[in-house]
């Protein structure tokens, strides 16, 4: 039975990968605040039909909805260094890893995250807009001020279920050569053939931190709910 399972290593694993929960939490710190910047761009280009740019936010937008992850990352991570060294970026071998998974994880987030931006600004009324054009308030003064913190309040459900979309792809980096906490049971795996208690160990990892950002959801929205 203990070479099936051993639970004495699974529990002695725990907090050697509890040791690269910085890099996964990194990576989602940085990509979501990036990819909601982004996708708040390309949510008001498609709304307002600016020129160039709202065609430019379709064709991301499907690009990144309509091709698997790992595809993007393999193309940001591996594809970009390779043009860039074609355009004369000869030490483009020097910049670390993962600023390109940071780059990718924002795109790839960015273009979901507008989707949610674009439906929650269309569930504010179109009123406060017409209001706040009729009192010459500014479109920066009108959105940051007025629509934007309405918006939100209908968005944070979704993008509780969009961060933790994030949290959990932060398992697939370690494809692009980043040590994190998958990579690490990889190779611990190799060694000890307990695979089975070292991905255990990271599903338990990942259920705990998908669990804290849930909660904090429900937080939020009762926050919103009593004001």
């Amino acid at each position: 039975m203990d070479q099936f399972f051993n639970l004495n290593y699974m529990v002695s694993s725990l907090p050697i990968l509890l040791s690269y929960l910085d890099v996964t939490l990194f990576v989602t710190a940085v990509s979501f605040p990036i990819g909601l910047a982004i996708g708040a761009v390309t949510a008001l280009a498609r709304i307002h039909k600016t020129p160039v740019l709202s065609q430019i936010s379709s064709v991301y937008i499907s690009f990144i909805r309509g091709t698997p992850f790992l595809v993007q990352l393999f193309l940001i991570c591996f594809g970009l260094p390779q043009v860039l060294r074609a355009f004369g970026a000869s030490d483009i071998r020097s910049v670390p890893g993962i600023v390109f998974v940071l780059l990718m994880m924002s795109l790839h987030e960015g273009a979901y995250l507008s989707e949610v931006v674009r439906g929650s600004l269309s569930a504010v009324e179109k009123g406060q807009l017409e209001a706040c054009r009729a009192m010459n308030l500014t479109k920066k003064r009108t959105y940051l001020g007025i629509i934007f913190p309405q918006a939100f309040r209908f968005a944070v459900p979704v993008l509780g279920n969009t961060l933790i979309s994030c949290l959990k792809n932060t398992s697939l980096i370690f494809n692009a050569g980043v040590v994190d906490m998958m990579s690490k049971a990889d190779l611990m795996g190799a060694y000890s053939y307990h695979h089975l208690e070292l991905y255990l160990d990271v599903g338990l990892i990942y259920i705990a931190l998908c669990a804290i950002v849930q909660i904090g959801v429900i937080i939020v929205n009762r926050s919103f709910r009593y004001a």
